[in-house]
């Protein structure tokens, strides 16, 4: 947090494959308790984005461990990948009860908590996902889902390669 407030955090770019980052992500939290079903939503044709892979890693963990501590078992998390024109969209969405309405526009402030969280934790996990998407000039939001749950999107414009449409020809 110190260095994205300084200003002196600098992106380590390049080529990454969001199908591996995903799936890393997700053998890294599997050694927490996982008990919600996991869904991945990403196109096979979904090209390479240049981007620090190390921080987005770390985005989405955050958000996918939120959401696992926050989710009943037995409903579901998803990850939806896609590349709109030159910008990289991730959503994550959990089927849990949502965040209080007056509380949305404060979850990524530094060290916030719910009023009805959990203990434990430092209230920066929200604030480090704001820090390190901003950091790519990229955005991040929060909307809860008509049905219930919690839907986060990440918009980052990146330089894009469809090597990898080569590679599978």
């Amino acid at each position: 947090m110190s260095r994205l407030e300084s200003g002196t955090l600098s992106l380590k770019k390049d080529w990454c494959d969001i199908h591996e980052l995903v799936y890393e992500v997700l053998k890294r939290l599997k050694e927490t308790e996982i008990t919600q079903k996991i869904d991945i939503e990403i196109p096979e044709d979904l090209p390479y984005f240049f981007i620090d892979q190390g921080l987005l890693e770390q985005v989405l963990i955050n958000l996918v461990h939120n959401a696992v501590n926050y989710s009943p078992a037995n409903t579901t998390i998803t990850i939806c990948a896609s590349c709109i024109i030159d910008q990289l969209v991730i959503t994550v969405e959990d089927d849990g009860k949502g965040f209080p309405q007056d509380e949305i526009n404060r979850v990524f402030d530094r060290f916030y908590r719910l009023s009805n969280s959990k203990t434990g934790g430092t209230g920066l996990g929200l604030s480090i996902v704001q820090g390190f998407v901003e950091a790519h000039d990229g955005r991040v939001s929060l909307k809860n889902k008509r049905e219930g749950g919690a839907k986060f999107t990440i918009v980052l414009p990146a330089k894009i390669s469809y090597i990898n449409n080569l590679n599978n020809e």
